[in-house]
C-alpha cells in the first residue's frame, strides 16, 4: 500500500509493539490504586443526581 492509499481508508492501520507484553500483569501505579481504593473505601461514590424533564 502506498501513502495515498492509506490516507484515504476509514480505518486505521495500528501496529503493536509485542514488546509491552511484559507489562501486561504488571501494576504500574500500584500506590495510586491503593490509595484510590482506600478512599473509596472510606468515603464511598457520589450519589446520582436524578434530572426529570
Amino acid at each position: 500500500m502506498n501513502i495515498k492509499e492509506l490516507n484515504s481508508k476509514k480505518t486505521p492501520i495500528v501496529t503493536i509493539d509485542k514488546s509491552l507484553e511484559k507489562f501486561k500483569k504488571q501494576p504500574l501505579f500500584q500506590d495510586k490504586v491503593d490509595k484510590a481504593n482506600e478512599i473509596l473505601r472510606n468515603v464511598g461514590l457520589p450519589k446520582k443526581k436524578k434530572h426529570y424533564s
